[in-house]
C-alpha cells in the first residue's frame, strides 16, 4: 500500500479573505482517509482519486484513472451488469446506495458502505458521478461474531437439559429455559418476576436466600435441595448459581438446576439393600459361628463316651476281663471297627467345623512319599476287608516345604474316600514334582462320577446316593475339607472321572 500522505495546509489568501470554495473542496477530498471518495465520467470511468479511495482499494493514483466503476466489483456482479444498473438507477433517482462486497486492487474483498450520487450542471446534464465509499468490513466480522455468539447462547440455552434461568440482584426472575419449565411444572412467562427462593420446599427458603447473596457478592455456590413442582409434589435437585459479571460488575445471577430425585432415590434405595446386606451377613455369620459352636461341642461330646465304648472294648478283646469265644471276639470286632468309623465321622465333622477358624499355615521340609506311606497304612485293614490294595509308588525325590498335618488330611481323605467307592481293582497313590509345586495323585478303580456331578463332589454333605438307602456310608465332608485344606495351601485338587472305571484325583500344592 503506497505510504499515506496527508495534506493539512491551505494557501493563505489575502487578508480578510476565506479560502476559496474549490479549494476548500479539494482539501476536504484529500484529507478524509476514513472513506474513500472518487469521482466517475458519465460512463463510469474514474476521472479523481484521493487518497482515502488508494488506502482503501488499493489503487494508486495512476492505476485508478485506468479503471471503470465496475472494477470494484466482484467478478459474478460485474458479469451480471450490476455495475451500469447502479448507474442507471443513480441518474434516474438521483442517488444509489448499497451495503455489499467490493474488490480491492489485490482482488481482495471489502465490505463496504456504498452512496454514488449523479452530478448534474445547472442545466440539468449529468456530467458525472460521486462515489462516497466506507469499509465496513471489521464491523461486518464483529457484527458476525456477536450473532454468531448470541445464537450459541441461545441454542446452549434453548436446548441445555438442564434448568437455565437468570435473575436480577433483587432475586427477580428474568429468563427460563424450557428445561425449568420442565422442572417446576410452570411456563417461563408465569415465573418471570418470581423470588428465587419462592420455588423451594418452605424449609429450604431461609438457606435458599443465604446461597443467593453469596452469589450477589460474587461467590458460586453449590447445594443440593428440593423444590415444589406445580402439581406439590417434591423434585429434589442440584443448583448452582453463579454470577453474572459484566464489565468487572455484577449484574444478577444463573442459576443450573439437575432434577436428581431419580439419582436419591436410586441412592437411598442402594442404602437400604446395603444395610440389608450387612444385617444379612452379621445374621449368616452369627449363625454360621453358631453352627461351627453347636459341631464342635457337640461331636467334642459324642467323642468322649465313643472313646470309653473303644477302650473297653479293646480290653475285652485282648482278655483283660477274662477269655473270650471266638464268636464274642467277632462280636466285639464289629463293635470296635463301628466305633472306629463313627469316631472318624465326628473327625470329620469336627475338621470341617474349625475350618472357618484354620490355624496360620507353618511350613517345614515335609517327605510327601512317607505321608502317603502313613495314610496308606491306616487305611489297610478296610481296603483288604474289601478285597481292593492300595499301593503307593515312590522314588524317593518329593520334599517339599508345606504344612505337614494339612498334607496329611487332604491325602487322608482322598484315600479314604476312594476306598469307600472301590469295590473291586486297586487304589493307586504317588507324588511327584513340578516347577514350583509339588503334585499328589490318587486314583482309583471304583464306581466313578458322573460328569454332571463332577463339581458338586465339592459341596459339604453331598454324595450321589440317596443318602436313606447309599450303599457308601459317612458324612459326605471328606472331599469338601480336602479341597478347602488344598485351597488354604494355595493349591487345588482337579477331579476326572468315567463312570463304572474310576476316578482319579490330583492335588497341586506350591512347593514353598
Amino acid at each position: 500500500m503506497p505510504e499515506r500522505k496527508t495534506r493539512t495546509s491551505i494557501a493563505t489568501p489575502p487578508a480578510g479573505m476565506p479560502p476559496a470554495r474549490d479549494e476548500l473542496y479539494r482539501l476536504l477530498v484529500e484529507n478524509v482517509t476514513d472513506y474513500a471518495i472518487l469521482m466517475l465520467s458519465p460512463e463510469g470511468r474514474v476521472v479523481t482519486w484521493a487518497e482515502g479511495a488508494e488506502a482503501m482499494l488499493g489503487y494508486a493514483e495512476q492505476q485508478a484513472l485506468e479503471q471503470t466503476f465496475a472494477s470494484f466489483y466482484p467478478p459474478d456482479e460485474a458479469g451480471d451488469g450490476a455495475p451500469d444498473r447502479d448507474l442507471r438507477i443513480a441518474a434516474a433517482q438521483g442517488r444509489c446506495e448499497a451495503v455489499a462486497w467490493r474488490v480491492r486492487g489485490d482482488g481482495s474483498r471489502i465490505w463496504a458502505s456504498v452512496v454514488l450520487t449523479a452530478l448534474n450542471d445547472h442545466d440539468g446534464r449529468l456530467v458525472g458521478y460521486g462515489v462516497l465509499m466506507r469499509d465496513l468490513t471489521e464491523r461486518r466480522e464483529v457484527a458476525r461474531r456477536y450473532e454468531e455468539s448470541r445464537q450459541r447462547y441461545r441454542s446452549l440455552f434453548e436446548n441445555n437439559p438442564d434448568a437455565i434461568c437468570s435473575f436480577d440482584l433483587d432475586g427477580r426472575l428474568r429468563t427460563a429455559n424450557p428445561a425449568a419449565e420442565a422442572l417446576t411444572g410452570y411456563a417461563a412467562d408465569d415465573l418471570v418476576g418470581e423470588p428465587f427462593w419462592s420455588l423451594f420446599v418452605p424449609g429450604a427458603r431461609a438457606s435458599a436466600r443465604e446461597f443467593f447473596a453469596a452469589a450477589v457478592r460474587g461467590e458460586a455456590q453449590f447445594t443440593e435441595t428440593a423444590l415444589t413442582h406445580c402439581s406439590g409434589r417434591r423434585v429434589e435437585t442440584s443448583i448452582r448459581l453463579l454470577p453474572i459479571v459484566v464489565d468487572g460488575g455484577i449484574l444478577g445471577v444463573y442459576c443450573i438446576a439437575e432434577d436428581i430425585t431419580e439419582r436419591k432415590r436410586a441412592e437411598a434405595e442402594r442404602e437400604t439393600l446395603l444395610l440389608r446386606e450387612r444385617i444379612a451377613r452379621a445374621e449368616a455369620e452369627a449363625a454360621a459361628a453358631a453352627k461351627s459352636d453347636f459341631l464342635a461341642v457337640v461331636t467334642h461330646e459324642l467323642k468322649t463316651p465313643l472313646n470309653v465304648i473303644t477302650g473297653y472294648a479293646d480290653l475285652v478283646r485282648d482278655g483283660e476281663a477274662g477269655p473270650i469265644t471266638d464268636a464274642q471276639g467277632r462280636h466285639l470286632d464289629r463293635i470296635r471297627a463301628g466305633a472306629r468309623q463313627l469316631l472318624g465321622m465326628i473327625d470329620d465333622v469336627l475338621a470341617y467345623s474349625r475350618m472357618d477358624n484354620a490355624e496360620p499355615v507353618r511350613l517345614h521340609p515335609v517327605d510327601v512319599e512317607a505321608i502317603l506311606g502313613e495314610a496308606a497304612r491306616k487305611l489297610e485293614a478296610d481296603a483288604r476287608a474289601k478285597g481292593i490294595e492300595i499301593d503307593v509308588e515312590m522314588d524317593g525325590g518329593c520334599v517339599a516345604e508345606t504344612d505337614a498335618a494339612r498334607v496329611r488330611q487332604i491325602v487322608h481323605h482322598l484315600l479314604a474316600n476312594a476306598v469307600k467307592f472301590t469295590e473291586r481293582g486297586s487304589i493307586t497313590a504317588r507324588a511327584s514334582r513340578e516347577p514350583g509345586a509339588f503334585v499328589v495323585a490318587v486314583e482309583d478303580t471304583g464306581i466313578g462320577i458322573r460328569p454332571e456331578h463332577l463339581e458338586k463332589i465339592w459341596e459339604p454333605f453331598w454324595q450321589a446316593e440317596d443318602p436313606l438307602v447309599r450303599r457308601a456310608g459317612g458324612t459326605g465332608l471328606g472331599l469338601s475339607v480336602a479341597r478347602r485344606l488344598a485351597q488354604l495351601l494355595g493349591g487345588d485338587i482337579e477331579a476326572e472321572s468315567v463312570p463304572g472305571e474310576g476316578s482319579r484325583f490330583t492335588v497341586r500344592l506350591p512347593a514353598g
